[in-house]
């Protein structure tokens, strides 16, 4: 979807949460609590207890009468296999875009018709948990709750609740101008000049160069004119579907009058029914990325081996190599990696040999498998300790001491960085 499809539906969305809330959440008493429960009831289902389902979403917004932007979404879901399939297909003005996503526990594959390119992602993490989150367990979810019970006050009354006799229930209602609260309006209004005001028909958009918006450049008399809505909740306690349309009055510069109606519908289907297939790829343009999995090590063997750094000074304004460093690693497991430490010196310079460290190490990762801490005894039988940092998927790691000063050997003249680069034949 454009950059300005999502920035309508959002402001539709936006609004519609108005009109829902007003007929889904706040009823009569009782009929407020049917409601109330029989949303977080269906949260709970789609989101944990449900082994499958599927979700079609359509919207549509037209300008005194003409559709300038709509989209449909056929969503489906497996609880239990951990997988998604997502077709979309989204139309503003004489644009047609289609997209596809699909997602497993193995990863992703995202399709446009723009590109005509599979871009399949292969994840090597363990991905074992389903990944939409219920909203009404969310942390800010209670205090959301009591603003909009504050902010609709006696608009509970313009919702109507009733039995069907198949043992399903039916929440409808509809707002004027009239009902509709001076804040609401004031809200409305205020986004629809921010998101659309400056930017509409391409004006002084700096990103918009190559599409012209359908979107009206509405700046004056902007408010809510009409709202309705409707939810269905089926004899098993589910939210079925739900319908809002709406429409906002304003007028351009010009003073030209629009009615911008937006329409909103989703429908919930095939519970337990549902069937997801991952797609055949073959003879299809496709690109490839693969995630490793970071809270394991693959292929530990391909970091065993040799690495070195130089030591060097500063001497008759050049900088001039006097030994290296070099770090030998022997074993990587998801626990401790082991190997030794040295300093070798050229030819020369003795008297920073003399104070030459070499040793064994063997250090224990903390809380990833990127970092691992050691201590080890010197010379004069103090311990100091060290860190080994590993670059998994590059032949570099980072190896220092604690007390290293900004790279600075212990007698302050010779130089040195945590940097080591394998020895790669």
């Amino acid at each position: 979807m454009k950059k300005k499809t999502a920035m309508i539906v959002s402001l539709a969305v936006g609004t519609l949460m108005f009109t829902t809330t007003a007929f889904a959440e706040v009823v009569s008493k009782s009929g407020y609590d049917q409601a109330k429960e029989a949303m977080k009831y269906s949260a709970d289902n789609y989101t944990s207890k449900l082994s499958s389902y599927t979700v079609d979403v359509s919207f549509a917004l037209k300008d005194n009468g003409t559709v300038i932007s709509s989209q449909n979404s056929v969503n489906k879901y497996d609880l239990k296999k951990l997988s998604c399939e997502n077709t979309t297909t989204t139309v503003e003005g004489k644009e047609k875009n289609e997209g596809f996503y699909y997602r497993d526990k193995a990863g992703y594959i995202s399709y446009n018709n723009k590109d005509g390119i599979y871009h399949v992602t292969e994840q090597k993490i363990n991905d074992d948990k389903f990944w939409i989150n219920n909203p009404f367990k969310q942390k800010e979810a209670g205090d959301l709750e009591k603003i909009a019970d504050a902010f609709i006050g006696n608009l509970k009354d313009s919702v109507v609740a009733s039995d069907n006799s198949d043992g399903s229930k039916e929440f409808s209602g509809s707002l004027n101008e009239a009902q509709i609260p001076t804040l609401a309006n004031a809200i409305v209004s205020y986004q629809l000049k921010r998101q659309f005001g400056f930017y509409s028909n391409n004006q002084n958009n700096p990103n918009n160069q190559d599409n012209k918006s359908l979107m009206p450049k509405i700046t004056q008399d902007i408010f809510v004119k009409d709202l309705k809505g409707k939810m269905t909740v089926d004899k098993n306690g589910l939210v079925q579907n739900i319908l809002g349309t709406g429409v906002l009055y304003g007028k351009d510069d010009a003073g030209k009058e629009h009615s911008l109606t937006f329409e909103v519908l989703a429908k919930a289907y095939d519970v337990n029914k549902t069937v997801i297939n991952k797609p055949d790829l073959n003879g299809k343009k496709v690109e490839k990325t693969v995630i490793e999995d970071n809270t394991k090590i693959s292929n530990p063997e391909l970091y065993i081996g040799t690495y070195k750094n130089n030591i060097f000074i500063k001497k008759d304004g050049k900088f001039k190599k006097i030994g290296e460093r070099v770090v030998s690693i022997d074993k990587i497991t998801e626990k401790n990696i082991s190997g030794s430490y040295s300093e070798e010196y050229l030819k020369g310079y003795e008297d920073y040999a003399a104070k030459a460290k070499s040793f064994k190490f063997n250090a224990v990762f903390d809380k990833n498998i990127y970092n691992a801490n050691f201590t080890y005894t010197n010379s004069e039988g103090k311990n100091i300790k060290g860190n080994i940092g590993m670059n998994y998927g590059f032949p570099r790691l980072y190896f220092d001491f604690d007390n290293a000063r900004s790279g600075v050997s212990a007698d302050g003249n010779a130089i040195f960085d945590g940097e080591f680069d394998k020895v790669i034949d």
